[in-house]
């Protein structure tokens, strides 16, 4: 999963001008969301529950009555940056002392006593299995006098799916529909089992129900999402089967996924892929390190080898992949040759994006028992060497795309442009073509002519 910031459940990258929605009657709640598209999905859950209740929806924290932060903790930076904004809500509590401060997801699932130790201010911190419980926490602190000690609701309880409730779209193609909830893999690294808890999947209807009523709204790019969606099961069927039954809803143009494992993909997956047009040629699969002995360390169950026969099998039953990752360096004892492993093994399988981090400690997972002995250049250094390596293999992998014929959905009109129209080809590149009478969520075909930077400017092919 990839970091995002959003304002009210629209994502800040790429970005998108947050709206005002305070046509409610009741008290306006402003959501920021940190993290990744888990979060995103989450808060979207919060505004369906919070609009049912009543509640209308601010576009500024100003202009709030109650503001909910919802954090993430996977990655250090996106945990920083939540406990940061804490110190602005500081400010508007001062301006307004009935404002309602609530701290949300995984951050508030871990440090929840902390929060409200060093953070007075805060309201309310709630866990991601108590959401449901938000509405009437919310009403019964707006009329609970001043000064009382906060609230806390972080109970994880474990069978928490939120199946039965459709998060809130705010309009464009794509949408976010989470199958599984929660993890199993107790990545030595990972925080996510402690806070989200174990795996759960949803029932299929219940997915396929909330697919149709998006596709009702326009969308027409589904994202399938879980903490390692390989590991889907519900009444003997498996991911391959999900991914399957969404993809033959008529409705739908495209269906993506994120994030496998590679100790749970399996060749039935890959053949299901490459056998349906509308599942997209785009594979994320984190290998983390090329070592086997880091990722014995970092409690990945597989090897450097099976990882590339992965690869391997992904691009002989699915054409044109492309092909993502995650990849953490300077993990502890990590050394130099260690760290070569994983840069060989990033130049051997030309990924078309690779998401890479320096290792930072993470409470509550074994790793942070472990002596963080990479000293922080090295892992700088680390990390320069294989950001330079991969925006080198992107290029090369996105000049390969020229000339070729590809269709692209329509996702709006060019921020940059509003002559063209911007869209994405099936492997998730970004196109831009000039307007001629289509409309957003349309399919065009198109050729890749020039490439700008990482957009490619495209022309229609005759019909």
């Amino acid at each position: 999963m990839h970091e995002f910031v959003t304002l009210n459940g629209n994502l800040r990258e790429p970005a998108r001008e947050p709206h005002a929605q305070a046509n409610g009657h009741g008290p306006l709640v402003f959501i920021q969301t940190y993290g990744c598209q888990m979060n995103v999905s989450d808060s979207q859950t919060i505004e369906t529950m919070l609009s049912d209740a009543g509640f209308g929806f601010a576009s500024r924290a100003d202009d709030a009555d109650v503001v909910l932060v919802n954090t993430c903790m996977i990655r250090e930076s996106a945990e920083v940056r939540a406990l940061g904004q804490l110190a602005n809500l500081s400010a508007l509590k001062k301006t307004n002392p009935s404002r309602v401060i609530g701290i949300l997801g995984c951050v508030a699932q871990a440090k929840r006593k902390e929060i409200l130790d060093s953070y007075p201010y805060v309201d309310m911190v709630i866990g991601p299995d108590s959401y449901r419980k938000l509405p009437i926490l919310l009403e019964e602190r707006r009329i609970t006098p001043q000064g009382t000690p906060g609230l806390l609701e972080t109970t994880l309880l474990r069978d928490e799916l939120y199946d039965d409730i459709v998060p809130r779209h705010h309009g464009g193609v794509t949408a976010f529909v989470t199958i599984i909830r929660g993890c199993d893999k107790f990545c030595s690294f990972c925080v996510v089992p402690r806070t989200r808890g174990r795996e759960r999947s949803r029932p299929l209807p219940s997915i396929l129900r909330e697919v149709e009523m998006l596709a009702d709204q326009g969308v027409r790019d589904v994202m399938l999402l879980g903490q390692n969606v390989d590991s889907y099961q519900w009444e003997g069927r498996d991911f391959a089967d999900c991914l399957l039954a969404v993809a033959e809803l008529p409705s739908i143009h495209r269906v993506r996924y994120m994030t496998s494992h590679p100790s749970d993909i399996t060749e039935k997956l890959l053949r299901t892929m490459g056998a349906h047009e509308k599942i997209c040629p785009y594979l994320h699969l984190p290998v983390q390190s090329g070592n086997n002995r880091i990722l014995e360390a970092m409690n990945r169950p597989y090897t450097r080898e099976h990882y590339l026969h992965l690869i391997e099998l992904a691009r002989k039953h699915v054409p044109n992949l492309a092909l993502s990752t995650d990849v953490i360096v300077g993990f502890p004892t990590e050394s130099d040759a260690e760290f070569e492993d994983t840069y060989s093994l990033m130049r051997e399988v030309r990924y078309d994006t690779a998401f890479t981090f320096k290792y930072s400690e993470r409470p509550l997972t074994k790793a942070s028992r472990m002596n963080d002995d990479v000293p922080e250049e090295i892992k700088v250094a680390r990390l320069e060497k294989l950001i330079e390596l991969q925006q080198q293999i992107a290029r090369e992998r996105n000049l390969e795309q020229l000339a070729r014929t590809t269709q692209i959905l329509i996702e709006g009109p060019s921020p940059k442009d509003a002559a063209m129209w911007t869209g994405r080809t099936p492997c998730f590149r970004p196109v831009v073509i000039s307007r001629n009478g289509e409309s957003v969520g349309d399919l065009v075909t198109v050729q890749l002519k020039t490439l700008n930077g990482f957009t490619f400017h495209a022309e229609r092919t005759p019909h």
